[in-house]
């Protein structure tokens, strides 16, 4: 966090690639893309197989299991960009959260995204929505461009990995499923996740955090 806000300072972008990530996802971001206008697409209400296959192939973090309702852009019958919604998984405050936004890796949409939201918006009219954007990829500029307003930012989260195994678990679902379940161990309760973690060769890794946005109708 402290390297994304040096660099933010002096007018640069800072991205973190972690062990766990799909690098050759992570290097499409860096390069050129072609600009398609959203005026020539075509939205279409698409089936939760269609979006995660998509979203598996193009998006940084893969799909989501909580898909409500999924939006394709389609430029001469091509699925070029994907949106999909949710009951919010964190904040219950909200009625609907922004899951996952993705393009096409080799293309720029133009005016895509605010597409597609516009439809959602028309088609199911929710009276709030909240998303989530991780600092250690993106700045959240697309979120301003989409309405939505800066609600907080989260402090850096723990992750936890084995550089043998190659497993990547995150703290919450440790605290969530605790190292037994996650391992197929008994050691019992009154141990600590933690130390047994520690002990099994894995390693705390922290990320930058998250920017939550908001949007009320």
């Amino acid at each position: 966090l402290m390297k994304t806000n040096f660099a933010k300072e002096h007018g640069y972008r800072c991205i973190h690639i972690f062990d766990w990530d799909d690098k050759d996802k992570v290097a499409l971001l860096l390069k050129d893309r072609a600009p398609i206008h959203a005026r020539k697409c075509k939205v279409k209400e698409i089936s939760n197989k269609e979006a995660k296959e998509f979203l598996e192939t193009y998006h940084l973090q893969g799909s989501t299991k909580q898909i409500r309702c999924a939006y394709g852009l389609y430029h001469e019958d091509e699925l070029i960009q994907v949106i999909t919604f949710g009951k919010p998984r964190y904040n219950k405050n909200y009625e609907y959260e922004l899951l996952r936004l993705c393009t096409k890796s080799e293309l720029t949409v133009v005016g895509g995204a605010q597409k597609l939201l516009k439809h959602f918006e028309k088609e199911v009219n929710p009276k709030s929505i909240i998303s989530y954007c991780d600092l250690s990829k993106f700045n959240g500029e697309i979120y301003e461009k989409l309405g939505f307003t800066l609600a907080s930012q989260t402090a850096p989260a723990k992750h936890w990995y084995n550089f043998k195994t190659k497993r990547h678990i995150t703290d919450n679902l440790l605290r969530q499923r605790g190292f037994d379940q996650l391992h197929k161990a008994n050691f019992g309760k009154g141990t600590s996740n933690e130390q047994l973690m520690l002990e099994h060769g894995y390693v705390e890794i922290y990320d930058c955090g998250q920017l939550v946005f908001t949007k009320e109708m």
